[in-house]
């Protein structure tokens, strides 16, 4: 790597100071040189800057720079995690959680992580290093991510492992664990969102432990207990205990008459009309592979004729 610049800047060496009770002199020094320089190689465009930091020759000057400084990753994080609550002064906001997947060529089977796994988006099995991750977000203009989980098949007979058993973790598993992590290290409580990989009972229950409230997008395919039109009974002629029947949500939906609309209102000055953006149906349910009672959204976008469904705890 070129390095365009005879010292480096003083943004850069305060922007990387909290790192220092981690890093020794030589790696802080390390450090703040490759910064500067895929920083000020980018021409100070932020755009630029991004791809600079995934260009090949960056990849190969950080990697080696990591793997040569030995240092604590976790640490690392967590000194990222208190910064960035202190620089933003953070008392609420969103806890994101989401996977994503990292492909890579046939020829990459010593690379950590890597596994072949399928791709639902492509919908074919490939290598990749599958990564959930979890950001926060105030719902406006700050989000940052706070820190990552890679994910392990079961079974994975890739040669990186070179003999050692990884311990398997479901995604559930993994998103619940860095949770738990950012609230231990001092993070604020803060709704959780997750699309519907995560709509599921061991997650929620999860969420329920550490006394989070959530948003989560659920599938289309769950039922809902209603009320039975007629009393079930024993084959004795007693009450069952249950008086309910299950009926699919999307089925539930046709029977919620009341609704809202969501989206953009007219602007008469600038001559916009009004824009909607979803129609949303409500309504307190229970669920059958979910516990608790919870509340359910019904989202239907009128431009891609789609409906989507989300799960809150929040009642009111």
């Amino acid at each position: 790597m070129n390095i365009p610049c005879a010292c480096k800047p003083a943004f850069i060496i305060t922007g990387f100071s909290f790192l220092k009770p981690e890093l020794t002199n030589i790696q802080f020094q390390n450090l703040t040189l490759i910064a500067s320089a895929l920083i000020l190689g980018a021409k100070f465009n932020l755009t630029e800057i991004s791809r600079m930091w995934l260009k090949q020759k960056s990849i190969s000057a950080l990697s080696e720079f990591l793997s040569d400084s030995k240092f604590c990753t976790i640490e690392m994080q967590r000194l990222h995690l208190l910064n960035m609550r202190n620089t933003y002064k953070i008392v609420k906001g969103n806890f994101l959680i989401d996977d994503t997947m990292k492909h890579h060529t046939k020829f990459c089977k010593w690379i950590h992580g890597v596994q072949v796994l399928f791709d639902h988006a492509l919908g074919t099995n490939l290598r990749a290093t599958c990564i959930v991750f979890l950001y926060y977000s105030d719902g406006k203009s700050v989000k940052f991510p706070i820190c990552h989980r890679i994910f392990y098949q079961k079974k994975s007979l890739m040669p990186w492992r070179r003999g050692k058993d990884i311990v398997h973790k479901t995604k559930n598993e993994l998103a619940i664990e860095m949770l738990k992590w950012a609230i231990d290290n001092g993070f604020p409580k803060c709704t959780v969102l997750a699309d519907s990989w995560f709509g599921v009972e061991p997650f929620i229950k999860g969420l329920k432990r550490l006394k989070l409230h959530y948003v989560i997008e659920i599938k289309a395919n769950l039922n809902v207990n209603v009320a039975c039109q007629k009393p079930k009974l024993t084959p004795k002629g007693r009450l069952c205990k249950h008086q309910f029947d299950s009926v699919n949500i999307v089925e539930f939906f046709t029977t919620v008459l009341a609704g809202h609309v969501c989206g953009l209102g007219a602007d008469r000055d600038e001559g916009k009309q009004q824009k909607i953006l979803y129609h949303t149906k409500i309504a307190n349910i229970r669920l059958n592979a979910i516990s608790g009672k919870h509340r359910l959204v019904e989202s239907f976008d009128p431009t891609t004729k789609t409906s989507k469904y989300l799960l809150t705890d929040q009642l009111t």
